[in-house]
């Protein structure tokens, strides 16, 4: 059985500021969706448009929130370590399931030990929690294979045991997940996911599971009885709405289409903000798309 975890957005009211009273619906629909776990404060989370008293809220928010035995997964990643730290021990306070970062993004690390030296020095501020590595090329411009960070990670930090794999060379998710005994290699990118079982991806953490878990539910148990050419079929609207973000901005675009979906957490925070026009368009048809073939996949 597939294991999904929904990369969560991080609710803003229409002035940009907090809004975590949304946060208990939020968890409330995940875990009504099937839905394993929240991974908070990472990407679609915006962490780099907030500040570490917003990110550490957010997860105190989390922490009250989400209901027994859904996870909790906390992005940690700064370009500052001293603050990396902070909010890895803050998140091992809340009582994280998974902390995770990303490497330095203003800037590659010069060599992989440098990346895992950071890495490492994050780890140790949470040394009761398991540590994952996130890897997003597309965002931080890492040129360092994941497979050499997490094989040198897992000797540096004794407390590794996940990634978070959000790239599309599934070579190198295959290297990765083999990079360390009993890693957690969370795939994430969801317009992927056929190929990613494929290749044997159990776990995944992604943006459009806060508003199509249960369609990813239906591929995964598709592929899972054999049926590839369903398995495909049904993730269409997945392929769909990474075309129409990649045309209309991305993370604003996508938050607001999970809003549709889901709970509204409001607009992204500046530069994406809320989309319009063609893009609000698009958001409309894409989520009548989406319920239609999440109830045919009911049916």
């Amino acid at each position: 059985m597939l294991e999904i975890w929904a990369a969560a957005p991080t609710p803003f009211t229409q002035d940009g500021k907090l809004a975590l009273d949304v946060v208990a619906a939020q968890a409330a629909h995940l875990h009504a969706a099937g839905v394993a776990g929240a991974f908070v404060g990472g990407t679609t989370g915006e962490f780099a448009a907030m500040d570490a008293g917003e990110r550490q809220s957010l997860v105190e928010a989390w922490q009250d929130a989400r209901p027994a035995g859904m996870g909790l997964g906390v992005h940690v990643g700064h370009t500052d370590l001293a603050q990396a730290q902070q909010l890895a021990a803050h998140a091992e306070s809340c009582g994280a399931d998974l902390v995770a970062a990303v490497g330095p993004y203003y800037g590659d690390a010069p060599s992989v030990d440098a990346l895992v030296g950071h890495l490492a020095g994050i780890a140790a501020a949470a040394p009761q929690t398991p540590f994952g590595f996130y890897h997003i090329p597309s965002m931080t411009g890492s040129r360092h294979r994941p497979s050499d960070v997490v094989a040198a990670l897992a000797a540096a930090a004794p407390t590794t045991a996940a990634v978070k794999f959000t790239d599309g060379d599934l070579l190198e998710f295959d290297r990765t997940r083999a990079a360390a005994p009993g890693l957690h290699a969370y795939f994430g990118r969801d317009e992927l996911l056929p190929a990613a079982l494929a290749c044997g991806a159990d776990r995944v953490i992604g943006t459009l599971y806060n508003g199509m878990a249960p369609l990813a539910h239906a591929v995964a148990a598709a592929f899972d009885r054999g049926d590839t050419a369903e398995a495909y079929r049904l993730h269409a609207p997945f392929r769909e709405v990474a075309a129409a973000a990649n045309a209309h901005g991305g993370i604003g675009f996508l938050k607001a289409l999970m809003n549709e979906l889901g709970p509204d957490a409001g607009p992204a925070r500046s530069p994406y903000g809320r989309p319009d026009g063609a893009a609000r368009a698009a958001v409309d048809d894409l989520a009548a798309a989406v319920r239609t073939a999440q109830e045919d996949a009911d049916g």
